[in-house]
Order: C-alpha cells, then sequence, then structure tokens
C-alpha cells in the first residue's frame, strides 16, 4: 500500500474510534445518589362561607329592644 492511503486508514480509525468512544459507557458499580424527592403540594381547604342564620335578622319580627329575644308580633308585646 501507498504511505497516503496507510495514513488515510489510520486516520479514519482514529475517527471512528473518537466518534464512537464518546457513545460507549461503562458500568460502575458504585451506586449514585438518590435522586432527592420533589415536594408533595399538600392541598389546602377553601373555607366555605355559610350564611348567618340568627340573630335579629333571621326572626319574622325582629329582636326586642334588648336585643337578644325575639318579637312574638310586630307590637312586640312579649318584650
Amino acid at each position: 500500500m501507498d504511505t497516503n492511503k496507510i495514513l488515510i486508514v489510520i486516520l479514519v480509525i482514529i475517527l471512528l474510534f473518537m466518534l464512537l468512544g464518546t457513545h460507549i459507557t461503562i458500568i460502575h458499580n458504585e451506586p449514585g445518589p438518590p435522586p432527592a424527592p420533589s415536594p408533595v403540594p399538600v392541598p389546602v381547604p377553601v373555607p366555605v362561607l355559610k350564611p348567618v342564620i340568627g340573630g335579629c335578622a333571621g326572626t319574622r319580627y325582629g329582636c326586642c329592644p334588648n336585643g337578644i329575644t325575639a318579637r312574638a308580633n310586630p307590637a312586640g308585646t312579649n318584650c
């Protein structure tokens, strides 16, 4: 063979080794560090606002002047 052909063959072999050598992996017996756990979002309950039942506005005729006793009629005869 001619020296140029030998040189080309050697360069092709080196080039193939460089290209394919980067894709070859060696298996290590040492385990790597465990993956860090990702935080799990904790669902936060949303408060449900309930309508206020009771008080003076919840009675048919409102409350007596003391603000505690409900009126029995529009005139408030039970107050």
